[in-house]
């Protein structure tokens, strides 16, 4: 449903963005006047396609993955819990004086050691060494920290090197770590790499200023991403985003048709819906990377209705159901955007306003757009507004919208979502039928024939716009 994919990619951080082009795709034509600033110099040509590339000697291969395996594992951020309440910052660096600390802070009120080491290996090390030991009578544990400050990075130019796509994301702040993927069968990028910032404030700055921009006639996407899922075996994506499709095509058959002469894809959509600007191109996820990458190579910049398609990378570990959603999500952001419409509203904002209704039908109001007859291609709930990537909002209504199904904050976010949105009064809302499919009881239904008792981790992952992550 709209609904859905509205919530599916929203960022508890709000992105700040660029232009939009005007045939409504998230990576616009740059030789639209629109689609740029009049004030930057014409961005130079994106260069050949990844089956164009000369190949690479296999010590250079070698070199770049070796690089990137060294990066992905370079987490040296430990997190020591269940310390004595009278520890000393001295006597955590005595308990870890094999190894060199950058960076050690001890909340006593928590038992908690906060320790930066000097790379991923002493961390690892420190893991295996301490994890389940015991000082002064009491169990510590171990762990790597979690991190809130980690970026993808897609629809890079798969000439650009590791130097640049470090010049280009050292510019909001202090880096933890950045690589780009390459392909393991070829040695080339594959246009897409991760950053990881030293705090969130220079993420989310990164974000704010990437997400939209031009880089050698392409437009950049930038997504929030899990820590937790950025491992080896989900570095390399298995979706690919086909864009410069002509406006008025919609058939998504002859699309599936056309991008599996080698492999079959097992997702196909395009982002089209009848009441809904968001058109010219489509997500399709295959069984493999090596699949994705295959057909990449075959079909990039081939000729589509007339148009020279570009298909490139999207963000790994993600299905193609989100991952479509997401660059929805960021289209829409990105056309309220162009229409000068207030920034996005943050989590923290939402939730301080939840007890003053008029508070927050202020917030709300850039993205309220009308009711409409019909919600588009796959329907939206009756009597909803159309919200454009309002992050907590939708996912909220869409748990509280069914009087039986409570609400993430209790049954007064409900009714105060209703009085600031407008809504009609408490009663089951009827759902029309959405892209996963619809429920007798107006439930929710996931992949899967999921419903409500496990959805919240869907939810979650939907208003982060990354991953799925346990709860």
């Amino acid at each position: 449903t709209e609904l859905f994919k509205m919530a599916a990619a929203s960022s508890v951080e709000p992105p700040s963005v660029l232009d939009l082009n005007p045939d409504n795709s998230p990576f616009p034509d740059s030789d639209s006047p629109e689609s740029r600033p009049d004030e930057e110099p014409p961005a130079p040509p994106e260069g050949p396609s990844l089956r164009d590339l000369a190949e690479l000697e296999p010590e250079e291969t070698e070199r770049r993955l070796e690089r990137t395996r060294r990066e992905l594992s370079n987490r040296r951020k430990i997190l020591v819990k269940n310390l004595p309440q009278d520890v000393t910052n001295q006597e955590v660096h005595d308990i870890l004086k094999d190894y060199e600390l950058k960076y050690c802070y001890v909340d006593r009120n928590k038992g908690t050691a906060f320790v930066t080491l000097l790379n991923g290996e002493q961390a690892q090390d420190a893991i295996r060494t301490f994890h389940q030991t015991s000082i002064r009578g009491k169990e510590i544990s171990v762990q790597l920290q979690p991190t809130d400050s980690l970026l993808c990075i897609t629809n890079l130019p798969h000439t650009f090197t590791a130097a640049q796509f470090e010049e280009l994301v050292r510019a909001y702040g202090n880096i933890e770590r950045c690589f780009l993927v390459y392909s393991e069968l070829t040695g080339h990028s594959k246009g897409y790499g991760f950053v990881e910032y030293m705090k969130k404030d220079s993420a989310s700055k990164a974000r704010s200023e990437l997400l939209g921009k031009q880089q050698a006639e392409r437009t950049l996407m930038v997504q929030w991403t899990d820590v937790n899922q950025l491992t080896a075996d989900h570095l390399h994506s298995k979706c690919l985003c086909v864009d410069k499709l002509p406006a008025d095509f919609c058939d998504t058959d002859e699309l599936a048709q056309t991008f599996s002469g080698t492999y079959k894809p097992v997702f196909c959509q395009l982002a089209q819906d009848e009441g809904s600007p968001v058109r010219g191109f489509a997500v399709l996820e295959y069984e493999t990377a090596e699949e994705a990458e295959a057909v990449l190579t075959e079909m990039d910049r081939q000729v589509i209705g007339g148009n020279e398609v570009r298909v490139s990378f999207c963000t790994p570990g993600t299905s193609g159901r989100s991952t479509l959603a997401a660059l929805i999500a960021a289209q829409g952001v990105m056309s309220n955007n162009k229409k000068g419409l207030l920034p996005e509203p943050s989590l923290a904002q939402l939730m301080s306003s939840m007890s003053n209704p008029a508070a927050l039908q202020v917030l709300l109001r850039p993205y309220q757009t009308g009711t409409g007859k019909r919600g588009g291609k796959f329907g939206h709930p009756q009597g909803l507004p159309f919200l454009h990537g309002s992050p907590l909002t939708t996912a909220l209504l869409q748990l509280s919208k069914v009087q039986q199904v409570p609400s993430l904050l209790g049954d007064p976010s409900r009714v105060l979502l209703q009085k600031a949105m407008g809504l009609r009064a408490a009663g089951s809302m009827a759902m029309g039928k959405g892209l996963l499919g619809d429920s007798p009881n107006g439930t929710i239904l996931y992949p899967g024939g999921r419903g409500d008792a496990s959805a919240n981790r869907e939810v979650v992952a939907a208003i982060k716009g990354i991953c799925i992550c346990e709860m």
